[in-house]
């Protein structure tokens, strides 16, 4: 606070006030609850530096309105504006309210206290003057002033190339704490989801090494600095001595969120590949934008580049909504998640732009709207970016298993029978138990497909694959070896009964009956070799080896015949 102890003679006059009847008087033992615009009376001149004599002067002749609004607005780069209130102290003691400006970027406000027509106090606060040089460190302006017994009138030049957004409390400094303290609150349970969202998509970026949550996580970044910019907190924490970066920083960060947005919606949709035209207007569109905001920004033009920073606030909020739309119709099951996000975010995103730029009536809702949007945009992302997970390793799950599958029997092929094979095996080996193993062939199975053609030898590999599978035992392991040769690994089973087992198969295949294109009725037969083990100094391709020797017995024998041995 700055007392004014000497001042010159063209401040200090004297006046006859007169008080237009439409305003309305600040009662000083009053808690006033909501914003006080009702009781202040606008004067907005054609000359942008009209002195504080000359805002008396209109003051005195009546040249001040009354509002009619609770919080009073004039949008983006509207010249300066004069406001006055009235305050009037009927007690004999001295009470001390505080004037609270909620609107953290506006860029210079002047504050006249005059009684007895004497100015007797005065503010100077805003963005525009380093953060340390405020009377309260706050987030917003705050001036406070000692109200004495009789009438007050408080003159405030507001200037702001911003939305010229001006809502005013008149309020005590419990009551200013008491604020604080529930916005606090409310701002850390936003802050805390935003930041848990953003180190956990980090981590899965780390674990997966997958861009798609690096960009969400820049993408909830931006917004992060972004509200914490315009709300203030910025400035009070992060960049206190830097008014030229609290000047240029919303319009910049609006851009750089929206970018970021549109980045990681063109990579979660697959907009790239499956919509190139698409992806090439957007990139077109924000490189274009880009440097329309880089050249207003290098020329100074503050005013052009808000304009075309919110511009592209509105086109993002429409492209992301018609992105997720035109996925949806393709196709993309996670595109209903991410329609529904964008629609929550789009309009909280407009509700707050349409209120700063006075469009819509600016109150703690709407003001607020973008961050309750967003919240609602954050969750469903994450559902949307599970779901997406799921899908993939599910997808992985499937690809893993059809590589281990072989496709014409579906069978497992080699790789795969060894790698269900082996734990069951090491565990037969510490207990001891019985294993076999049988390796089955078809008989002439060259000579087959030579006389009757590939398909057909590809029809007997398929019904000889379905026959072990319904025939063998839930425990057996099957695999296609190779060409006509196919594996079973019996565990827990001695020779007899995998002998027994293996002619039921031989039984069962060669009452196999395949239909030619004449309708001729054709039959084919299998060999068997089976080898038994319960001797742990054995390995698993030594017991197959042995299978094999069995087999080649077994074609020896004259073919559709069991061979069998102990290892």
């Amino acid at each position: 606070m700055k007392k004014l102890r000497a001042l010159p003679v063209t401040i200090v006059v004297m006046f006859f006030w007169i008080l237009p009847a439409s305003a309305e008087t600040i009662n000083v033992s009053k808690e006033y609850q909501e914003t006080i615009g009702e009781y202040i009376q606008v004067y907005q001149s054609k000359d942008n530096h009209l002195s504080l004599n000359s805002a008396l002067e209109a003051f005195r002749n009546g040249y001040f309105s009354s509002s009619n609004h609770t919080i009073i607005n004039f949008g983006i780069d509207s010249k300066p504006v004069w406001l006055a209130l009235q305050v009037s102290n009927t007690g004999h003691s001295t009470i001390h309210r505080n004037l609270l400006f909620e609107a953290s970027w506006l860029d210079k406000i002047d504050i006249y206290f005059f009684q007895e027509n004497q100015l007797i106090n005065s503010y100077h606060v805003g963005d525009s003057l380093l953060f340390s040089q405020r009377p309260l460190k706050h987030r917003f302006f705050v001036t406070g002033h000692p109200f004495e017994h009789g009438e007050t009138t408080v003159l405030m030049r507001v200037e702001s190339i911003d939305a010229m957004v001006v809502p005013i409390y008149f309020i005590s400094s419990e009551n200013i704490a008491d604020r604080k303290t529930l916005q606090g609150y409310s701002y850390g349970f936003v802050y805390g989801v935003i930041l848990a969202l953003i180190a956990y998509n980090l981590m899965l970026y780390i674990g997966l090494k997958s861009s798609l949550y690096l960009l969400y996580s820049i993408y909830l970044s931006f917004f992060l600095i972004l509200n914490i910019s315009y709300t203030g907190h910025g400035y009070q924490w992060l960049w206190p001595e830097s008014p030229g970066w609290q000047l240029w920083s919303n319009p910049i960060l609006v851009m750089m969120y929206s970018a970021s947005g549109l980045i990681f919606a063109i990579r979660f949709l697959g907009i790239k590949t499956g919509l190139p035209r698409v992806y090439h207007m957007v990139i077109a569109s924000c490189l274009g934008i880009g440097t329309l905001l880089l050249a207003a920004v290098l020329t100074a033009h503050h005013a052009a580049a808000l304009f075309i920073s919110l511009t592209f606030v509105f086109f993002f909020a429409s492209l992301m909504i018609l992105l997720g739309a035109i996925s949806l119709q393709t196709g993309n099951k996670c595109a209903k998640y991410f329609l529904l996000a964008s629609i929550s975010a789009v309009c909280g995103a407009i509700v707050t732009t349409a209120a700063i730029c006075g469009l819509i009536p600016f109150n703690l809702f709407t003001y607020r709207a973008v961050e309750i949007g967003m919240m609602v945009d954050a969750i469903l992302l994450a559902l949307a970016l599970a779901e997406r997970l799921n899908t993939s390793q599910n997808e992985k799950l499937v690809a893993e298993k059809m590589a281990g599958i072989d496709s014409l029997t579906n069978l497992n092929n080699r790789r795969s029978f060894y790698k269900f094979v082996k734990p069951i095996w090491a565990l037969g080996l510490r207990n001891n138990s019985h294993t076999s193993i049988m390796m089955i062939d078809i008989d002439n199975f060259k000579l087959f497909n030579d006389n009757y053609g590939h398909a057909l030898g590809d029809q007997a590999l398929v019904h000889l694959a379905e026959t072990l599978q319904k025939e063998a035992r839930s425990g057996d392991i099957l695999a296609r070896w190779g060409g006509e040769e196919f594996l079973i690994f019996l565990p827990e089973t001695k020779l007899t009964d995998a002998v027994t087992l293996a002619d039921r198969l031989r039984k069962k295949i060669s009452a196999i009956r395949l239909a030619t294109t004449q309708g001729e009725k054709l039959s084919f037969t299998a060999s068997f070799g089976v080898a038994h083990t319960d001797d742990i100094n054995i390995s698993l391709d030594e017991l197959i080896c042995l299978a094999d020797q069995q087999l080649y017995n077994a074609k020896k024998q004259g073919r559709n015949y069991v061979c069998a041995d102990l290892f």
